[in-house]
């Protein structure tokens, strides 16, 4: 064999091993990645959709054993189906709002239970054309009395799919998000909750003070041997953002910045790797947060201990009287824009003797002041461009919002007579560089072609409407007016 033939033979086998070591690593890693998402995944509980990490059977309207009522009828009904306000909101608040509606609005356990079979069936039937509303009650748990936790809750409630959100107040981006779609949301404490920070049974540490907590979060204190533990690094968790004990904790840490969280990564099965936050996972050293009810009445974790926070420890009592340092309100929430006579009503009803009771009974503490009224959480923008026009129709007023930075779509709102349609406006970059707009709802029923400038906006064409909103017809000109 000649020494050209041996140097081939040289090259191939290194590529080979090369090659080979390259697929043991991919597949070392992607086992790696796999096996830390069934860590940090939190429970990974495939339960109503996804949304929930707790089995929440016996807690429904439909199988509410687990529920807590009044031993008597209740002073506030709702009889009719259609005058029923939509509910959703934060996992640990889902038993507590569901003993409200059973004892509220009548005969919603058979409600709800016939339109979730009927969405089953949708589902397995898988339709060609499927059942919109039938889907929509199968993904969000629920038509009236729904789930879709924190954060998608609040995006509901923006749109106007849903009446009252219970949880925590909202985050920054929700309120910003409000602000964007031109919607207020209005908060309304009906209950108070212990926020609790906890670590696994055998750690030694029993208190932290405020100013502990906030400097191990923020990264100054690593090790729990500074705070009176072992020689044992704090691995601190932290929660998806927009989520109701995240929001919690900034609130908690005030001016002081949060580190940076822990987080893993997996393979989806759309492909490409994601990138999350990991959630609690009972290892040595782990400290978390939620809410007591939470930890305590669902007990979504087990072989932990709550902490007390400087000295105090968050007991239902200390709740009442107020002594524990980290207590939150349990909030209802709507939007300023939604006058329904019920919601108001129920609003009303939280707040009354049955109302308080029944919040007590369903593991909250009551208010101490029932009278502190609620809070508007975000402020309206103070300007925007109005346009005008007319066809066949009628006459036509288009509102046109200023567009955050980091948005893209700028929102609008259509007024014709007795309605107002919600959208959004996108821009598009055609092949010869000119821009064209499209008009649509925030729900997608309908798209429309437009040519905006500085001065004027006119309607092209109908691309589709699914519904039946008036919409400006084809060339209709609205001009902007001087404001």
């Amino acid at each position: 064999m000649n020494n050209t033939t041996t140097k081939k033979h040289t090259v191939r086998n290194v590529l080979l091993i090369a090659v080979a070591c390259g697929l043991l690593f991919l597949t070392v890693r992607k086992a790696g990645m796999q096996s830390d998402r069934e860590k940090y995944m939190g429970h990974g509980f495939e339960y109503m959709n996804g949304y929930s990490s707790t089995d929440f059977s016996g807690y429904h309207v439909y199988d509410g054993d687990k529920l807590n009522l009044l031993d008597h009828p209740v002073s506030f009904h709702i009889e009719k189906e259609e005058d029923m306000p939509v509910l959703d909101g934060a996992e640990a608040c889902y038993p507590l709002y569901n003993a409200i509606a059973l004892s509220v609005y009548d005969n919603i356990a058979e409600i709800e239970k016939d339109i979730w079979a009927k969405a089953e069936d949708e589902m397995d039937g898988r339709k060609a054309e499927p059942d919109q509303e039938l889907m929509d009650v199968f993904y969000c748990n629920g038509k009236y009395v729904s789930f879709t936790n924190t954060v998608r809750a609040y995006e509901r409630l923006i749109r106007g799919d849903v009446d009252i959100v219970f949880g925590a107040r909202p985050s920054a981006n929700q309120r910003r998000n409000a602000t964007y779609m031109y919607e207020q949301i209005e908060t309304l404490p009906i209950g108070r909750e212990a926020f609790v920070f906890f670590v696994e049974e055998d750690n030694p540490v029993e208190s932290l003070s405020s100013e502990q907590v906030r400097a191990i979060y923020h990264g100054d204190i690593t090790n729990w041997q500074e705070v009176g533990g072992k020689n044992q690094e704090i691995i601190a968790f932290q929660r998806p953002e927009d989520s109701g004990s995240q929001v919690m904790m900034k609130y908690f840490m005030g001016d002081v910045s949060l580190k940076e969280p822990k987080t893993f990564e997996y393979d989806s099965a759309m492909g490409g790797v994601v990138k999350q936050v990991a959630q609690y996972h009972n290892e040595k050293g782990a400290l978390g947060y939620t809410f007591r009810y939470f930890l305590n009445s669902l007990q979504q974790e087990t072989h932990v201990k709550m902490l007390k926070i400087d000295g105090i420890e968050p007991s239902v009592e200390n709740i009442r009287n107020g002594t524990y340092p980290v207590i939150v309100d349990v909030v209802a929430a709507k939007l300023v824009s939604n006058q329904k006579e019920n919601v108001t009503g129920l609003l009303d009803f939280l707040l009354s003797d049955d109302g308080q009771k029944l919040i007590e009974n369903n593991g909250y503490a009551p208010l101490a002041d029932r009278n502190a009224g609620s809070r508007i959480e975000n402020e309206l923008p103070d300007s925007y461009e109005v346009y005008r026009g007319s066809d066949e129709n009628g006459e036509w007023e288009m509102q046109v919002f200023p567009q955050p930075e980091d948005y893209w779509e700028r929102l609008f709102i259509l007024k014709h007579d007795d309605q107002s349609v919600k959208g959004q406006i996108g821009t598009y970059i055609n092949e010869d560089g000119s821009e064209s707009s499209e008009l649509f709802d925030q729900h997608f029923l309908f798209e429309i072609n437009a040519v905006i400038d500085d001065e004027k906006i006119v309607i092209q064409d109908l691309i589709f409407n699914e519904s039946d909103i008036l919409l400006p017809s084809a060339g209709t000109v609205l001009t902007k007016e001087e404001q």
